[in-house]
């Protein structure tokens, strides 16, 4: 067997290498979805504007010991045909957490997107229900080494799509509460 496979070797090596790169791809791609956050253990923060600084992700998801991963998504509301789709879709179906200018907020159908949300601080009220909270000036202070905030107040909502703002757990409604501390 050995002197065979050393005779071989050097017409049929390509086919070794495939299979050892087939192999540890794998592996790593089995590990990988193994040991990645599921969807109750992340949260996706959606942000209408410019991030300065992505170290929020870790110091965001070290502040709670049940969520592993922060993610962020952004989109810069002056560009207004990219924004909607961006706000519409990623912010709206996909995100747990949506911080956005409340001139946006306002413009929102809430009723159809958030979830209600009260206790957590001074609430954004339309159609008599509380769907978002504003951030605290403490907390864009705060938080503006990571964002680049406008010069209007923002407001925090939690997408009623979130399997994190009641379905399973309601980690969104404690980041939020996080958030405008």
């Amino acid at each position: 067997m050995n002197k065979r496979f050393f005779e071989r070797l050097p017409s049929e090596w390509v086919k070794y290498v495939v299979v050892v790169i087939l192999s540890v791809a794998l592996w790593i791609w089995a590990f990988g979805l193994y040991h990645a956050p599921k969807e109750n253990e992340k949260i996706e923060l959606f942000f209408a504007g410019e991030v300065r600084d992505f170290a929020f992700e870790k110091e965001a998801a070290d502040a709670f010991d049940e969520i592993r991963s922060v993610e962020i998504s952004y989109a810069d509301p002056s560009l207004s045909v990219a924004f909607e789709q961006k706000y519409s879709v990623v912010a709206m179906t996909v995100s747990d957490v949506v911080l956005v200018p409340e001139s946006i907020a306002t413009v929102t159908e809430c009723k159809r997107a958030f979830v209600p949300i009260s206790g957590i601080g001074e609430a954004f009220v339309q159609d008599d229900v509380a769907y978002g909270v504003y951030l605290s000036d403490a907390a864009k202070a705060r938080l503006g080494v990571y964002f680049k905030f406008r010069e209007e107040r923002y407001v925090a909502f939690a997408p009623a799509s979130s399997v994190n703002a009641g379905k399973e757990t309601d980690h969104s409604l404690r980041f939020i509460e996080w958030l405008v501390r």
